[in-house]
């Protein structure tokens, strides 16, 4: 996924295919089918129909196809306008937010006292790990909003140590819309904050080079699944399921990941789980080799994997939770102003409330929110639309100080 030519490839099931995409891989090698060339635009239906009995589904390439990148974009409105089963909030947002807080900065201390101690030849303390991740379980029971709040809150110097924390927030809403047991939760948290302990073991010339990793460099990287696995089990105190997702959470269903190659059927639930809000996370956050994407372009790499890499109900349940418009992201209008998603409400998903802060020319401006859900127009008398949803922390904008002001509260999630 890390060049433009991964990312112009979209999977696409035989059903899907439509004539003008350009096919470029087969589920099965070329050599075992028909087809005399190993790439071709689709041009007669007949095409379709050849392809539908050597295949279950193909990857086109979307720079040299006609409306695939449409349909993809169609699709994943669609999936995240669906309706979750409603789960009301026990407590407001702002009311949870501060005893959330708490809460969260010691989940952050902890997870970086795990990689300290990992560093120094120490024992985790599983215990204290698992103290704090009940209590971001107790606090996601009550409102999630607040906790999937800080977690957008990001430092680029503590990557590894906040990335787990934040997978463990994710992987727990996840497991909340499969209706887990609170103590399942708390061991799924658990799985979250040890799924990258094997990273210390990998030096840090390799984990932070800015440029691609040479195919040496790559294996030493995977190796961080292997190395997790070894540490984890040398602690008596970790359970065989987080062992599993350290060890597991690169694994595809396609069998195309590692370290062991195993196929759907073999990876174990919890590092499917995992393997899913790991990927968004990782996607959505600034790196020293890559620039952070916008949730709504990490659910879009994530949609187009499902069903290969990762589970496909996995995937549609998070992207229905996570929300294509999730508070925090900061929206470019088609008239240049700049906003933050402010909120967006459960009957009305595709167009949220927006607090513009940036006129046309990107300068401060004045503050105002406008609902998409209503007819609202610009001083032109044009309706407002979004143009381009941008990760948080664009144009140098600072979600945190505006919801400090009180002027960012996420409805119950």
């Amino acid at each position: 996924m890390a060049d433009s030519g991964a990312r112009d490839r979209i999977k696409v099931t035989i059903a899907q295919l439509t004539i003008g995409m350009y096919v470029v891989e087969l589920d099965r090698p070329w050599s075992e089918t028909a087809f005399l060339f190993q790439g071709f635009r689709i041009r007669h239906a007949q095409e379709i129909l050849l392809l539908g009995e050597v295949c279950q589904f193909v990857w086109v390439d979307a720079q040299r196809s006609f409306g695939v990148k449409q349909q993809v974009e169609d699709n994943l409105m669609r999936l995240a306008g669906e309706q979750l089963q409603p789960q009301i909030a026990k407590v407001e947002f702002s009311q949870e937010m501060q005893r959330a807080e708490p809460s969260f900065h010691a989940a952050r201390e902890q997870s970086l006292r795990i990689l300290e101690a990992v560093r120094l030849g120490q024992a985790l303390d599983v215990a204290q790990v698992k103290l704090v991740v009940k209590e971001c379980v107790e606090s996601m029971l009550r409102n999630p909003g607040a906790m999937l709040w800080l977690a957008r809150i990001k430092h680029s110097d503590e990557y590894t140590a906040e990335h787990s924390l934040r997978v463990a927030i994710l992987a727990i809403a996840l497991g909340r819309e499969l209706n887990l047991r609170q103590g399942e939760l708390e061991h799924l948290g658990v799985c979250g904050m040890l799924h990258d302990v094997g990273k210390i073991k990998v030096p840090a010339e390799i984990l932070n080079k800015p440029g691609a990793l040479t195919a040496a460099e790559l294996v030493i990287m995977q190796s961080h699944a292997s190395e997790g696995r070894k540490l984890l089990m040398s602690n008596q105190q970790v359970t065989a399921a987080a062992v599993d997702v350290a060890y597991s959470h690169h694994e595809r269903l396609d069998g195309r990941g590692y370290p062991r190659g195993l196929d759907a059927a073999r990876i174990p639930y919890f590092a499917k789980i995992v393997a899913v809000v790991d990927a968004y996370d990782a996607i959505n956050s600034d790196r020293v080799y890559s620039k952070g994407r916008s949730s709504l372009e990490s659910l879009r790499i994530l949609f187009e994997a499902s069903g290969s890499h990762f589970d496909a109900e996995l995937v549609g349940l998070f992207v229905r939770r996570i929300g294509i418009y999730p508070p925090g992201e900061i929206v470019e209008m088609s008239n240049g102003e700049v906003g933050i998603i402010v909120a967006c409400s459960q009957l009305s998903k595709l167009k949220p409330r927006v607090l513009l802060v940036l006129d046309g020319q990107k300068l401060p401006g004045p503050e105002r929110v406008i609902d998409l859900d209503q007819a609202v127009v610009d001083q032109q008398q044009r309706p407002y639309r979004i143009k381009e949803v941008y990760p948080s922390g664009a144009f140098g904008i600072d979600i945190e100080a505006y919801r400090r002001k009180g002027l960012i509260i996420p409805p119950h999630l």
